[in-house]
């Protein structure tokens, strides 16, 4: 059990190593503090690291390591993933937050938030990184309690 448990785990940060080398290589960041991975119809990984001057940026990297397609994206003229949550909060009451993550679709850099509303459906909401308008929203309803 400890062994599946272990190669789900490694499978999840499979080519973290690799991302992190091509974006300092090829992009402006010359430090990366957080990685993670986004799966929609194209696969990204996500890093999130510093300049040589201090400058927060997003890099989006496909999977595929092309790295003619990165996308670099400065903090700065972002929505906070706080400002998107204290909005989402406003907007919806009697929902459940399940998770705010930074996304790409259509190579557009998006927040996805991820909660339940009180009908019981899964909401998957598409977002600006840029101005918070919807992108794209996918309703999922449970089938099973």
């Amino acid at each position: 059990m400890a062994f599946l448990y272990h190669a789900i785990q490694e499978s999840k940060t499979n080519g973290f190593n690799e991302a992190k080398e091509t974006v300092l290589k090829n992009t402006e960041l010359t430090e990366v503090k957080e990685i993670s991975r986004f799966q929609g119809e194209e696969a990204y990984f996500i890093l999130i690291g510093n300049t040589k001057e201090q400058k927060k940026k997003i890099a989006f990297m496909p999977v595929k390591n092309d790295t003619e397609k990165i996308t670099i994206v400065d903090a700065k003229k972002i929505i906070s993933k706080q400002s998107i949550i204290d909005e989402w909060k406003n907007q919806c009451h009697k929902c459940e937050l399940i998770k705010v993550t930074t996304a790409m679709v259509d190579q557009n850099p998006l927040w996805e938030v991820t909660y339940r509303n009180s009908s019981g459906y899964q909401i998957i909401d598409y977002l600006s990184i840029y101005d918070g308008k919807r992108y794209q929203q996918f309703r999922l309803k449970s089938m099973f309690n």
